[in-house]
């Protein structure tokens, strides 16, 4: 078994990861920005570090064998730089985005998916054995309406039709897992693009929520001078100014379902109406 080095464990996207690779018998140490993880197995060590800084990164490493490794801002340079004094890594996987391969944001400079290309540039210059994971959508995005459905029973939302394969993090993290779980190389070099198993609208979201939580939800449909400014509150200007423009190409998208997941894992992606059933108590 291995030491595995988790980042982003206190987020959507890697939740899961933590408890599945302590369950398959590996060590693991999480890597918070900030002292505290709710509901954390106790068996896990955390350490607190910032994924920017190559001498905060680089003491995490100690004794580790493998790591899942988020994406930052910085494109992972940080990462690469503290992974050059720890040339026993032996295994990294890296979650990129979906979004890296689509052709039709070209000439779109939109910060979030600039990051994720400038990570696997950055990783790629490590003799580190590499898995990239490129989800499209998660289902958990949805949590972002939370505030609304609790305490307004509504969900407000600027295109109802835009639709997407949406990916259970709980997939993701059987994915992850099932990579580190190999004792070979056979996922080495490897680009995985995750999605669920059907597409569902911004519209069926809501509706699929109304019905697992029993409540009505009334969508009210966003102008985009309202978007924008709910958007400015809490994210820089340049993801706000090519924010409404990528939505707008998703539009024109017919959105691909790849069978991934259930290759690997040998079973059916879960759906967003699963993942909804799993975290009913979120919403309430």
């Amino acid at each position: 078994m291995s030491r595995i080095l988790v980042t982003g464990a206190s987020g959507n996207a890697a939740r899961h990861l933590p408890g599945k690779l302590l369950g398959d018998g590996h060590t693991v140490r999480v890597l918070l920005h900030t002292s505290t993880i709710a509901d954390l197995d106790p068996r896990i060590e955390t350490v607190v570090a910032d994924l920017s800084d190559p001498r905060s990164v680089r003491d995490t490493l100690t004794d580790i064998d493998e790591v899942f490794l988020i994406t930052v801002d910085e494109g992972a340079a940080a990462f690469a730089e503290a992974a050059t004094h720890h040339p026993h890594l032996r295994r990294l996987v890296l979650l990129s985005s979906k979004a890296v391969s689509n052709s039709e944001f070209d000439g779109f400079d939109n910060p979030i998916y600039r990051k994720h290309l400038l990570a696997e540039q950055h990783i790629a210059t490590l003799p580190i054995p590499t898995t990239v994971l490129r989800p499209g959508g998660l289902a958990s995005n949805a949590l972002r309406w939370v505030p609304g459905i609790r305490d307004r029973s509504q969900v407000q939302a600027l295109f109802p039709e835009l639709a997407a394969p949406l990916l259970d993090p709980e997939d993701l993290a059987s994915v992850a897992a099932l990579i580190f779980a190999d004792t070979g190389d056979h996922h080495a070099g490897q680009i995985y693009t995750l999605t669920g198993p059907d597409v569902v609208t911004v519209a069926d979201q809501v509706a699929i929520l109304s019905e697992v939580l029993e409540r009505a939800i009334d969508f009210v449909q966003l102008t985009e001078a309202q978007a924008l400014e709910i958007l400015s509150r809490t994210q820089p200007a340049e993801f706000v100014n090519n924010y409404i423009p990528v939505q707008r190409r998703y539009l024109t998208i017919t959105p691909t379902v790849h069978d991934t997941v259930p290759s690997l894992l040998g079973r059916p992606a879960r759906t967003f109406r699963d993942w909804a059933i799993a975290n009913r108590a979120r919403f309430n």
